[in-house]
């Protein structure tokens, strides 16, 4: 019973002057809209960004991005319309400043009129009454373009195992940058460095470019495109930018596989007898003696013992393998009553030249064009690859050799076994 009467009081409610009610329904949506739109609210955004435009092409602003945006972005304080007002972001708003007819720095004053709504349905002249701010020092400069020398230094990182790190080149570029004038003249005197990191080279590109190249020893690995960047430091702002140097595209580094290399040959071994001790050593007084690893062959006096070179490319050896020797140094002993020894290199301009003109050809069958080869670098090379040479027995282990005084003889022993064939002539 007690539903019959809720359905009857529910049936008279709705249907007793329903246009009556229907025309209040309508006004107080009505009234709802217009108060709604009549509100007002005032809020503060932070971080909002700000544009300037209408730069001649000779003119710039310190902090400008390349993006046309300042490198610091302003708070500002709007009133107007509660909804609009409340839908407002940060980043769908621009302070925009027009730099027409400005040729000096200015201090601009934002209003509402400056400030650009990035969302099309926003419309800011009709629902935003003021926009407040403080004022912005708008440090206007010349626009310029100057060379930047590049330096490219030694790599990061580590290569592949197996192999080993030699040279870069080209070691300078020259980067076109433009800007402000303050902060490129900065550029100029300072300059700018590129450093590659060795860890991103991989093995296996590494052994493909070897196979491609005629699988010599000395791989050239031509930098990727995407490692061509620069980073460019403009104040507080950061930018990378693509080399633009010609001779970028020519960018490469240079790799040595590491292994023992065989000699193939019995080094002559020699003394040596210092002017300073001639009278302590009588060179007339002291000879070698022919005892295992030593022998006289034709009146030269060898090691008869397989050696083994590292840390050098084999057409290096080839080039100096037969101007090597082992000089014992007559001199009063420092270690244990055995003589110190070297590893000497006879005719040393001589090789050096021969080295690079072998090295031109066979760099020139992979880049095809002497003008990207650099001599000088070559003859670093050369004068590194005499540094490091070691040599080492079958093994892989380091020469190890104790020259001792015995009677006016020299006595050389070793630890390394001895050749089971003799090496009358270069293999």
């Amino acid at each position: 019973m007690d539903l019959e009467k809720m359905i009857n009081f529910f049936s008279r409610f709705f249907t007793r002057n329903w246009l009556r009610k229907i025309v209040s329904l309508g006004f107080a949506i009505i009234i709802w809209i217009l108060v709604g739109q009549s509100v007002t609210i005032t809020r503060t955004l932070n971080n909002v960004s700000v544009r300037i435009v209408d730069l001649s092409p000779e003119q710039t602003v310190l902090g400008l991005k390349s993006n046309g945006l300042l490198d610091k972005k302003v708070s500002i304080t709007i009133t107007g319309n509660k909804n609009t007002v409340h839908d407002l972001r940060p980043t769908n708003l621009e302070v925009v400043i027009s730099a027409a007819g400005h040729t000096e720095s200015w201090i601009a004053t934002i209003d509402k009129y400056n400030l650009v709504s990035l969302d099309e349905e926003t419309n800011i002249r009709r629902d935003i009454q003021s926009v407040s701010a403080d004022d912005i020092f708008i440090r206007l400069t010349q626009y310029i373009t100057e060379d930047i020398t590049v330096t490219i230094t030694t790599p990061v990182g580590s290569p592949p195992k197996g192999y080993e790190y030699l040279d870069v080149w080209p070691k300078y570029l020259v980067q076109k940058v433009s800007g402000p004038k303050e902060y490129v003249n900065a550029l100029k005197e300072q300059g700018l460095e590129l450093t590659f990191n060795l860890n991103k080279v991989s093995f296996e590109e590494l052994e493909r470019n070897r196979i491609a190249q005629g699988n010599h020893d000395e791989i050239i690995f031509p930098i990727p495109k995407e490692w061509k960047k620069i980073l460019i430091p403009f104040g507080n702002t950061n930018t990378y930018e693509q080399l633009n140097d010609p001779q970028a595209d020519f960018l490469r580094l240079l790799f040595l596989k590491q292994e023992l290399i065989p000699l193939n040959l019995n080094l002559p071994v020699l003394l040596f007898f210092p002017v300073k001790y001639s009278h302590i050593f009588n060179p007339l007084a002291y000879h070698l003696e022919p005892s295992p690893p030593i022998i006289l062959n034709q009146g030269i006096y060898q090691i008869n013992i397989p050696l083994y070179a590292k840390d050098v490319s084999k057409l290096f050896l080839d080039v100096v393998k037969n101007n090597i020797v082992i000089a014992i140094v007559m001199a009063p002993s420092q270690r244990n009553n055995f003589m110190n020894w070297a590893v000497e290199f006879i005719d040393e301009k001589t090789l050096e030249d021969t080295y690079v003109q072998a090295i031109l050809a066979q760099e020139h069958g992979v880049l095809h064009d002497f003008a990207l080869i650099d001599e000088t670098s070559i003859r670093h090379r050369f004068r590194e690859y005499l540094r490091k040479l070691s040599l080492f027995g079958k093994d892989g282990l380091p020469l190890h050799l104790f020259p001792e005084v015995s009677h006016n003889k020299v006595i050389i022993h070793s630890k390394v076994i001895e050749n089971t064939k003799f090496h009358t002539k270069e293999k």
